[in-house]
């Protein structure tokens, strides 16, 4: 078999086998099992700790089948080991740093308050841990569906940057059509966004820079900053940090939709390209990815 036709027959049994175990563990731990109440859509971590736990599981599952039919190391497809601890700590400080630069700017335009911590004591130390890791497990499970082996088998059977566009596009394509209220903005905003990842894996050979990239982008938008999101009804998380908000127009502050929908992430997707590409990361070769 040509190895194009093959790889592309690798990523359509992720595709399925990721799809097929996260309907079934969805029907067994919501529908069966009522671990998680779908009914309240107010965002609590507890729901993102056990919905996403259960996404990385079944990501987990289809790549482990994708490794041993292929033959390939988990390295291959996006789970190199060596840097790991390094290239997400590097990832993290860019996201955080990124939300950081995009509230900032539209504060300086009039669109944000900081206001005052929300919380003191045990409360603000048990949400503050508690949305750090439900939002880890977000980035981990979003991460392995859409920059791991998914990302990987195509650009084998189509080249990288077809690749990068097509997954870039249907992770856009997702926040648009299912989630309330998407706009045009947001969907580009976080096909950037998603490309960017993609840009990352191909450089650093594995998904720790784009996961702590993820992790820490939505943590510091939602919890620290207290953006809003369609997902939530377009309200910030009961739980903020900070008791600020945002006023003024959609434009500046993404309304409804988060800071991810302002016009003014444009610019900072350009900077963390240009940022990214400063680190002088080394694409790795096939013989130096290790298990």
């Amino acid at each position: 078999m040509h190895p194009r036709v093959k790889a592309f027959l690798l990523f359509l049994l992720y595709v399925v086998l990721s799809q097929a175990l996260g309907a079934v563990f969805g029907w067994l731990f919501v529908m069966k099992l009522h671990v998680v109440d779908m009914g309240d859509r107010t965002w609590h971590p507890r729901v993102f700790m056990i919905g996403e736990t259960l996404g990385a599981l079944g990501a987990a599952l289809a790549t482990l089948a994708v490794a041993r039919v292929a033959g390939w190391s988990l390295a291959r497809l996006g789970y190199r080991r060596t840097g790991a601890l390094r290239q997400m700590a590097m990832g993290s400080l860019f996201g955080l740093t990124a939300v950081l630069i995009l509230v900032l700017a539209i504060a300086a335009l009039g669109g944000y308050a900081f206001g005052a911590v929300a919380m003191s004591g045990t409360t603000l130390l048990k949400y503050t841990i508690a949305w750090l890791i439900a939002f880890a497990l977000v980035g981990l499970a979003e991460e392995m569906d859409f920059r791991a082996a998914s990302l990987i088998t195509l650009a084998e059977a189509i080249g990288f940057w077809p690749a990068a566009i097509v997954t870039s596009t249907l992770f856009a394509a997702l926040h648009y059509f299912f989630k309330p209220g998407e706009n045009v903005v947001d969907a580009l905003s976080v096909g950037l966004l998603g490309l960017f990842l993609c840009v990352t894996v191909m450089r650093t050979g594995a998904i720790w820079f784009a996961l702590g990239f993820h992790a820490l982008f939505d943590y510091a938008a939602i919890f620290i900053f207290g953006a809003p999101n369609s997902g939530n009804g377009g309200r910030p998380v009961a739980t903020k940090l900070l008791t600020g908000g945002y006023h003024g127009p959609s434009w500046l502050t993404g309304g409804p939709l988060g800071v991810e929908a302002s016009w003014l992430v444009f610019p900072v997707i350009a900077l963390l390209f240009i940022g990214f590409l400063l680190l002088r990361y080394n694409p790795p070769t096939r013989e130096n990815l290790e298990v």
